[in-house]
């Protein structure tokens, strides 16, 4: 890879300054400094000879920066090659890139050092060809040089190393694994107050901390100095984080307490569960009815959870001891429940003959006994009622069904009459303009005038014979106010009767009708002017 010339043709101008950093650090240094400028524009770099070339936009031209190493490893040269046209307004641009290039040195933790007081220009063949004064680059740079100082004067990085964790000076776009552990961190935030009431497992806790702290640890080495902006962000994000952790440590350790402390009142707890349950105990009495008729009641009345139902009965009888538990298991021997019996200290199940089932259990702690029954003649008579009331809903169903079907098939059936009888007044009225059209042919082929034709002009004629009579005895009369109303329809008719012979369709007459109509207009016409 080479780099482009500054500009062809020109004889450039160069000067040079000298770090007390590693040719490799000051070219980084370099790099960086011009990729997030405001003032240079990075157009081409060499990473093999370190060489970059960038221009101004106030300068013509493109400027060449090369990076060599100094008299030792541990120093670099820069030396910048400018256009020739440029003349001396690039000192002042020379002046500012070595002044950006030396603090961002600086903030990298690396030394600069002053320039000699005087510069050699060089031309693109290295041959001297003037002088210019090198601006410091920094105002200590300026002291030392108003004191006549010739020798080189070191700057080196702040020795506190947590003002220096928090120094973020750098350029440039802030790094986006900063702003998720900022993110993440106010999120694990809100889990640890979470956690404070809700008192999390510590290990629950200490994994949601993993995520925030391993992003602020790649936050921290991304927002190195010469690296990505957002050193401060970081900080930010760890202490949060960090705030967070303690937080859901102390929910945690707060419910470890609560527990134990539950564990503790569990005794009490269980000692003071009986005395509960005898406040629950109530008299009841055996029903006389149902599935508890099948078995003997028991010597307590007193008793709680009573369930009964259609095939079964349940009830947690109190005050049994275990000689009441033996006794009332004799009883049920007794009332023939010996089909599978399974019997121990505390408990007995059974079957009788018609197949009911009755299981008994005793609770010694609390001096209860709890019987449940399930008679299967009533369960039978259940389910044969619930099959009845399903066969009935069946049958009711269908029968809604079958009258949908019949509402819909007669429905079916009036829309089809309801068809042909519109198809049969279409088929009548085709056959009547059929032979009307037959008849008015048949006219017209005769010579004869269309009967439509014929009748129009004869009611206007004998409409208009009329109007002349009228007039004749509107004109003689000498009451021809009280005439008024009957001169009024006579003038409505004619509208109508004139309206109606406007309206014929005077193109299909045939020549017969145009005779005829002008026969009847003639007629009117002397019976009109003789009125007048």
């Amino acid at each position: 890879m080479t780099t482009p010339e500054a500009n062809p043709g020109a004889n450039p101008r160069s000067n040079q300054q000298s770090y007390m950093a590693s040719a490799q650090d000051v070219y980084g240094a370099l790099e960086q400094m011009l990729q997030f400028s405001a003032v240079f524009d990075l157009i081409h770099k060499d990473d093999q000879t370190k060489t970059v070339t960038f221009s101004t936009p106030n300068i013509n031209g493109l400027f060449i920066a090369k990076v060599t190493e100094g008299t030792d490893p541990s120093s670099g040269v820069v030396q910048v090659t400018v256009p020739v046209e440029a003349g001396d307004a690039a000192q002042q641009e020379i002046a500012k890139f070595y002044k950006d290039l030396g603090d961002q040195l600086m903030v990298q933790g690396t030394t600069q050092t002053m320039p000699v007081a005087t510069t050699t220009m060089l031309n693109a063949q290295e041959q001297p060809t003037q002088a210019m004064p090198t601006v410091p680059t920094t105002p200590a740079a300026n002291a030392a040089a108003d004191e006549g100082q010739t020798a080189s004067t070191t700057h080196r990085a702040p020795k506190n190393k947590f003002t220096a964790m928090l120094t973020d000076k750098n350029t440039g776009k802030t790094s986006a694994v900063a702003v998720a552990a900022l993110i993440v961190s106010a999120v694990y935030f809100l889990i640890g107050l979470f956690a404070m009431a809700t008192n999390p497992p510590i290990g629950l806790c200490v994994v949601f901390a993993i995520v925030p702290i391993v992003l602020c640890v790649l936050a921290f080495s991304q927002t190195q100095p010469g690296r990505k902006h957002g050193r401060m962000i970081t900080v930010i994000a760890a202490a949060i984080a960090v705030i967070a952790l303690v937080l859901s440590l102390i929910g945690a350790v707060g419910g470890s307490k609560h527990e134990s402390h539950t564990t503790s009142t569990t005794p009490s707890n269980a000692s003071s569960s009986s005395a509960e349950d005898e406040d629950r105990c109530k008299t009841f009495a055996w029903p006389t009815t149902g599935a508890a008729t099948k078995i003997p009641a028991p010597k307590s009345t007193r008793g709680m959870d009573v369930y009964e139902f259609t095939a079964s009965y349940s009830v947690t009888v109190c005050d049994v001891t275990a000689s009441d538990f033996e006794s009332y298991a004799n009883d049920l021997r007794a009332k023939g429940f010996t089909v599978d019996l399974a019997k121990s200290d505390d408990t007995f199940s059974a079957k009788n003959t018609a197949g009911d089932s009755v299981i008994v259990m005793h609770n010694p702690n609390e001096d209860t006994m709890s019987i449940s029954i399930d008679s299967k003649e009533d369960a039978d008579k259940e389910k044969q009622r619930k099959a009845d009331e399903e066969a009935a809903k069946k049958v009711e169903e269908e029968a809604v069904k079958k009258a949908e079907e019949e509402k819909k098939a007669e429905e079916e059936r009036k829309k089809a009459e309801e068809e042909q009888k519109r198809l049969a007044e279409q088929e009548k009225k085709a056959q009547e303009e059929e032979t009307k059209k037959q008849q008015e042919s048949q006219n017209q082929n005769a010579g004869g005038v269309t009967p439509s034709v014929k009748e129009a002009m004869d009611s206007y004629e004998s409409y208009m014979n009329k109007y002349c009579d009228f007039m004749e005895k509107y004109n003689s009369s000498s009451n021809q106010a009280g005439m008024m109303n009957d001169y009024l329809k006579m003038m409505q008719e004619y509208s109508e009767m004139t309206q109606k012979i406007d309206d014929m369709d005077q193109s299909s007459w045939t020549d017969a009708d145009l005779q005829y109509y002008l026969e009847v207009m003639n007629r009117v016409n002397q019976r009109l002017a003789s009125v007048s």
